[in-house]
């Protein structure tokens, strides 16, 4: 009977841990590409290029030609954060993805990065 007791423990115990864990049902890779798509469109944005981890990370370069200001440069982090909330149809996207974003230029390589992790604020950096 202890026995019985003990397994029966460790079950809800599983689906409990499991159940609560579970990500939101969000196709990441058509996410991440419609985004990318959206934001080749803009004037000031050369190229894109996007990769995920499988699990929670999430990378994002944006290729410019020039040197944007860090207002044009925050605004174009906000394009990405926006587009990739409204491609996934989840407001709390970011509750379950780490992003690790960039905006290039060709002729001095990174000029600005950004992160937004889980739970915390979004941050930028000027190289």
């Amino acid at each position: 009977m202890k026995q019985l007791t003990f397994i029966g423990t460790v079950l809800v115990l599983i689906l409990l841990v499991t159940g609560c864990n579970q990500q939101p049902n969000i196709d990441i890779s058509k996410t991440l590409d419609q985004t990318r798509e959206t934001l080749k469109e803009l004037d000031d944005v050369e190229t894109t290029a996007v990769s995920f981890d499988g699990e929670s990370d999430i990378k994002f370069s944006l290729m410019v030609e020039g040197h944007p200001t860090e207002e044009e440069a925050i605004s174009l982090f906000n394009k990405v954060l926006e587009n990739i909330t409204k491609s996934s149809n989840h407001s709390d996207v970011w509750d379950y993805y780490n992003g690790y974003f960039d905006i290039k230029s060709y002729d001095n390589g990174v000029i600005y990065e950004s992160t937004k992790l889980i739970g915390e604020d979004f941050n930028i950096s000027s190289n």
